[in-house]
Order: structure tokens, then sequence, then C-alpha cells
């Protein structure tokens, strides 16, 4: 199961890879550049511009996108909707799911 991967996500990733693309060339900067200036390997700028998910932390994803400047165009719909209301979701971060404890007689 782990090589699935929905294709929805897939289309998105290649497009979010080519808005950092753009952005990078808009900027004048080379791949070198980007990996320099975001403090991550040149190898996962490749993969982000390429749209490939295998082998880049959110971590380094995100510090590409915060460099080139569209971290909230990417993420705008998260920041605009209000049904993720920051209270309320910590909130409910701090709940835990407890599995019934199994009687004897199950087995």
């Amino acid at each position: 199961m782990k090589s699935f991967f929905p294709v929805q996500s897939a289309s998105l990733l290649y497009r979010i890879g080519l808005l950092v693309k753009e952005a990078r060339l808009r900027m004048g900067l080379r791949q070198a550049d980007l990996a320099e200036r975001a403090g991550i390997s040149l190898r996962a700028v490749r993969h982000i511009e390429g749209g490939k998910a295998e082998g880049v932390s959110l971590h380094d994803f995100m510090l590409a996108l915060f460099t080139v400047g569209i971290s909230d165009r990417v993420f705008q719909a998260l920041i605009d909707d209000p049904a993720l209301d920051l209270d309320a979701l910590e909130t409910n971060a701090t709940k835990r799911v407890r599995l019934p404890r199994s009687n004897a007689e199950d087995f």
C-alpha cells in the first residue's frame, strides 16, 4: 500500500512544482541558488519542481515555497477557510483516541 499515491495528489504536487519553478525563474535564481537560500538540498529542489514527493520532507517543501514567496498563494484556501478555526483545532489536538479493552472471552 505504501507505493499507492492518489492521482489528485500527484497532480497537485506537479502544479505546485511548476509554480515553484516559475517563481524561481522570475527571481533569476538557479536551482542551486534556491537550495542555498532555503537551506535545503539541490536534490530536494529538483524533486519539488518535478512534482515528486519521494524523499522531500514537509519541512524542506515549506522552506522552498516560503523562499520563492508562494506559500500564502499555495495555501490560501487554508488561510481563508472559516472551518479551520485554530483554537478549535488546538483543542481537538489534545484529545486522545483509545481502543476499547478486549475481554478474554473475545478470543
